[in-house]
C-alpha cells in the first residue's frame, strides 16, 4: 500500500536529495518549502509553502500523511543573535512532534546532527553518547534540545526514529550549503590558507538512503549515527586538488593564529564577496570533532554503506559545473 510521505525542509541539501531518492523508489511526496528555491523544479512533488513555526498551517499540511521526514532547521556557525536558531530547531521540532501526534502520523524520521551529541571524550562515539547539555555552542544546544522534543513525543506514543549525520557534501546543492560554499571557495582559490583540524564527511545521497531505510526498518525510538570518513582540512583540499586539478592552498594556519586572524578573515570575506567560513565556532569544531564516529549500528540495521569520499567530491564538482556555480 502506497504511503503518503511528507518532507519538511525539502528545498535544502538533505531535503531535496531525499525527495529525489523517494521519487526514484516510486513514492508520492508532499514537500513543505519555506523559501523560494529551484531545487525542486522539474520534480514530481506537491510543493506547499509553509513555516514550521506556524502550527495551524503545519497541522493542515500533515493531514492524511503517513510518514514525515523532518529535515528542516537552521545551521549557525556564529551564535544565535536573533534567536532564530533556537526557534526554528527547537520550537519548530516541538510543533512538528505535536502535529504528528494530533494527526496520527505513523512514523517521524528526524534529522538531528552529530553536533547534538557530546564530542568528547575522544573515544568511539556512537548512539550511546550523551546529548549536549546546557554548555556549548548555541547551535549544538538547539539541536540537542530538538532531539529531546522528539524523545518527549516518543514517550507520548509517537513512532519516531532519529538520525545523527555528520557533515553533508554532495550534488544538488542549490543554495548552496555551508559545506558547499567551502568547496566552491576552494575550487575558485578564494581560500588563502587552510586551518588545522578536520571533520567527518558524508555523502548527502547516503544520508537520504539511510533515512529511507530508517523509515522502512529503523527501530522506533532509536537513534542512528550516520557517518562517513574523517579527513583533515588539508587532506580534503588535496583530494579536491587531485579531482579538479585546482591547486590546494600551500599553507596551513595553526589554530591559535587563525583565531587571532578572524577579524582579518571577516574583512577578506567582505572584500572578496566570499562566505565567512572561519569563525570561533568552526575553528573549535575542527579541533573538537570526534575522529572515531561509529555508524556500525546503521550498517547493521539499515544496511548503510557510505561511498568513497573521492566519488562524492567528483560528483559534487561535476554537478556544480553543470549547474553553472563553477566553471
Amino acid at each position: 500500500m502506497q504511503k503518503n510521505i511528507a518532507v519538511i525542509g525539502a528545498s535544502g541539501l538533505i531535503g531535496n536529495n531525499l525527495c529525489r531518492a523517494l521519487l526514484e523508489k516510486g513514492m508520492k511526496v508532499k514537500a513543505l518549502v519555506h523559501i523560494n528555491s529551484n531545487s525542486l523544479e522539474r520534480l514530481d512533488v506537491e510543493k506547499v509553502r509553509g513555516d514550521i513555526l506556524d502550527v495551524a498551517g503545519l497541522r493542515k499540511f500533515l493531514q492524511g500523511v503517513d510518514v514525515v521526514f523532518h529535515a528542516g532547521g537552521k545551521i549557525s556557525i556564529d551564535g544565535d543573535k536573533d534567536g532564530s536558531v533556537r526557534a526554528i530547531n527547537v520550537t519548530g521540532t516541538k510543533n512538528i512532534v505535536e502535529c504528528c501526534l494530533s494527526n496520527g502520523v505513523q512514523r517521524l524520521v528526524y534529522f538531528s546532527s552529530i553536533h547534538a551529541l557530546q564530542q568528547q571524550p575522544e573515544e568511539e562515539l556512537d548512539e550511546n553518547r550523551a546529548l549536549v547539555g546546557d554548555v556549548g555552542f548555541l547551535h549544538d544546544m538547539a539541536k540537542s534540545d530538538a532531539e529531546r522534543e522528539v524523545i518527549k513525543g516518543i514517550a507520548q506514543g509517537l513512532d519516531a526514529v532519529i538520525l545523527n549525520p555528520t557533515a553533508a557534501l554532495g550534488p544538488y546543492d542549490f543554495q548552496p550549503s555551508l559545506m558547499g560554499q567551502g568547496l566552491i571557495a576552494l575550487y575558485n582559490r578564494k581560500i588563502p590558507t587552510l586551518i588545522d583540524g578536520g571533520f567527518d564527511w558524508i555523502d548527502v545521497r547516503d544520508i537520504a538512503k539511510a533515512a529511507i531505510a530508517a523509515m522502512e526498518k529503523g527501530k522506533s525510538g532509536d537513534r542512528y549515527v550516520i557517518s562517513g570518513m574523517w579527513k583533515t582540512v588539508k587532506e580534503l583540499a588535496l583530494l579536491v586538488q587531485e579531482i579538479t586539478g585546482k591547486p590546494a592552498p600551500k599553507f596551513t594556519t595553526p589554530q591559535w593564529l587563525a583565531k587571532m586572524g578572524i577579524p582579518l578573515a571577516k574583512a577578506y570575506s567582505f572584500i572578496t564577496h566570499t562566505p565567512m567560513l572561519y569563525t570561533n565556532e568552526t575553528l573549535e569544531v575542527l579541533v573538537r570533532c570526534n575522529r572515531n564516529i561509529s555508524s556500525l549500528k546503521a550498517k547493521r540495521e539499515l544496511e548503510f554503506y557510505p561511498r568513497p569520499l573521492a566519488e562524492t567530491l567528483k560528483d559534487t564538482f561535476d554537478w556544480h559545473k553543470s549547474f553553472g556555480t563553477i566553471k
